[in-house]
């Protein structure tokens, strides 16, 4: 066969996405390297979803001592904790803190000097640092990171999709795939490669549009194992627009109300309220609903005239957001606005080591892409484990290039493997979009974005079912671009999909993030324990991993969801 003509590269290490993690990564192994390259599917140097974020971050500080905080998160993450990867961010949090505010980031002080902090969901130790203005955190981090990459010599490309790692049976040789807008192949030999791609999501909005987690795919089709994708993002948002610093507004005074004006998830926890995980909060809300009490409003009248200027943002997309509200008479922090539960993205990610080592030898993971969270969340957490899972795989790749020779890299095999999703480029067929809509679709369903059932997980397994069998003989990709969105509805959204509901099903209990109305109570018995899938021969296995406790230092005692009590759910017809 004719191998097709493309763009060719060789390096050292391959960093598979330019975020945060990526960057990090990057920049701490070209420390060792010679040659780093930093490949993208969106614009070179655009930042990933940390550019986009607000940047606060979760810090150890040095007076803090770490089984504190590390009894945080197993209360926090009802059990499910991994302590020692959980340990090791928290330990080298401070250092890549202090790296940021070396670079010239301003973390807001008060008039004596003091760090400012806002604390995350009641927890006594978990407290996010923030640049001011705010919201305009993650677009300084990004600016920095970037610079540290380019004063390092770092290589980054954009615009290319990364379909496969190619291995010679063992061990990584490189990756292959194509470029967004020419869809020319890209083949590049590598010695190592680490995917920092972030976790995969299903699209719902224009702030969500990006994160659809290339690597989930390239990992799984690899051999390597998936953990934790039981659990998905359901956030609250603005029926109307999009918005991001609930975390940060909860704290200072904002509430969620029901259509009596009555601050609801006090009657669902009174130790918490609101100031709790959003998934806790959107359970509030359908059980408010269901009993004749919706829409639910955000009210953000009981913060002060000082909270409310420091939180509103100034720049990047949620400034633009709020600029045009208010060119329209829409102040969101002067008027009560209806808010709606939102399915975003998984929190599956991959097995690795504690310095993302894979079982494949000389692929990596970083960032969120090996995300360690139970479905809970916390504001400024995912910058922590970007900046330090992404420093330490960085430096561990490098470390395994530096003792290994390489080794050839089979272009025709890589081609072969390419041709999989370049055969569909130019044909006319289905739209990519209409398999992302349906799938998201599928994981809206009430019973099974936030009140999961069996059944409801057991029907949208069937409809996943027939969507492979149906729609993907008949896709096409008029040009490259579709065929990027191809990719994503097929190697990724479906995959996706298949991957967080047969784990959820698999799950016959409710902890941390995962909630079934069918199990809805913890069993630490049968599953304190983590569930992993991987692909086995074109076989699709699931296993169950024990937590070791043991090897522990905290063992757990309290459970965060025990200060919740939910109604009994409606029976069933």
């Amino acid at each position: 066969m004719k191998e097709p003509r493309g763009y060719e590269y060789t390096t050292d290490l391959l960093v598979v996405g330019c975020g945060f993690s990526g960057m990090w990564a990057a920049m701490r192994a070209k420390d060792f390297l010679d040659d780093v390259l930093v490949v993208d599917k969106g614009p070179r140097d655009w930042g990933g979803l940390g550019g986009l974020s607000g940047g606060d971050m979760i810090v150890k500080q040095p007076d803090m001592n770490l089984d504190d905080l590390l009894d945080d998160l197993v209360y926090y993450y009802d059990g499910l904790a991994d302590q020692k990867l959980l340990g090791q961010i928290l330990t080298q949090s401070y250092d890549r803190f202090m790296d940021f505010e070396n670079w010239g980031h301003k973390f807001v002080r008060n008039d004596k000097g003091e760090l400012c902090f806002i604390p995350q969901r009641a927890l006594d130790y978990m407290r996010f640092y923030y640049y001011h203005p705010y919201g305009m955190g993650g677009i300084d981090k990004a600016r920095l990171l970037k610079r540290e990459c380019e004063k390092r010599g770092v290589r980054r490309l954009g615009r290319v999709v990364i379909t496969d790692v190619i291995t010679d049976g063992e061990r990584v040789t490189g990756a292959v795939g194509f470029h967004a807008q020419s869809g020319k192949p890209v083949y590049i030999r590598a010695r190592a490669v680490l995917l920092a791609t972030n976790t995969g999501g299903w699209k719902p909005s224009y702030h969500q549009n990006t994160p659809a987690s290339e690597g989930v795919s390239i990992a799984w089709n690899a051999g390597c194992a998936m953990r934790n994708f039981e659990f998905w993002k359901v956030w609250n948002v603005p029926v109307d627009f999009a918005w991001e610093g609930q975390t940060g507004l909860l704290p200072k005074g904002a509430r969620f109300l029901n259509n009596k004006g009555e601050d609801f998830m006090l009657k669902y926890s009174p130790k918490f309220g609101a100031k709790a995980d959003p998934h806790y909060n959107t359970r509030g809300m359908i059980c408010e609903v269901r009993a004749g009490n919706g829409p639910i409003l955000f009210d953000c009248s009981k913060m002060s005239a000082e909270d409310v200027e420091t939180m509103r943002p100034r720049a990047g997309w949620m400034g633009l957001n709020d600029k045009k509200l208010r060119a329209m008479g829409m102040d969101f922090f002067a008027q009560k606005l209806e808010w709606m539960p939102q399915v975003r993205h998984t929190y599956g990610g991959i097995v690795a080591d504690l310095d993302g080592a894979t079982a494949i030898k000389g692929l990596y993971a970083a960032g969120l892409a090996r995300n360690p969270d139970p479905g809970v969340y916390m504001g400024g957490w995912a910058t922590c484990i970007t900046a330090t899972t992404g420093y330490s795989a960085g430096e561990a790749a490098a470390r395994f290039v530096e003792g290994h020779d390489a080794v050839p890299f089979d272009k025709a095999y890589a081609a072969d493997r390419l041709n999989g999703i370049l055969r569909y480029l130019g044909r006319d067929g289905i739209a990519p979009k209409d398999v992302i809509a349906d799938m998201r679709e599928v994981m809206s369903a009430p019973d099974v974005a936030l009140m999961k059932t069996g059944r409801g997980l057991s029907r949208g397994l069937d409809r996943v079912a027939e969507v492979r069998e149906e729609f993907l003989p008949e896709l096409g990709a008029r040009d490259a671009h579709e065929l990027a969105k191809l990719f994503e509805a097929t190697s990724t959204v479906l995959l996706l999909t298949d991957l967080c509901l047969t784990a959820a099903l698999a799950r016959k209990e409710s902890r941390a993030g995962h909630y079934r109305e069918d199990y809805p109570q913890r069993d630490n018995a049968n599953w304190l324990k983590w569930i992993e899938q991987r692909q086995v021969d074109g076989r699709h296995e699931l296993h169950t991993v024990p937590v070791p406790l043991d090897d522990y230092p905290v063992k757990p005692y309290r459970y965060y969801m025990d200060n919740f009590t939910w109604p009994e759910p409606p029976r069933a017809d």
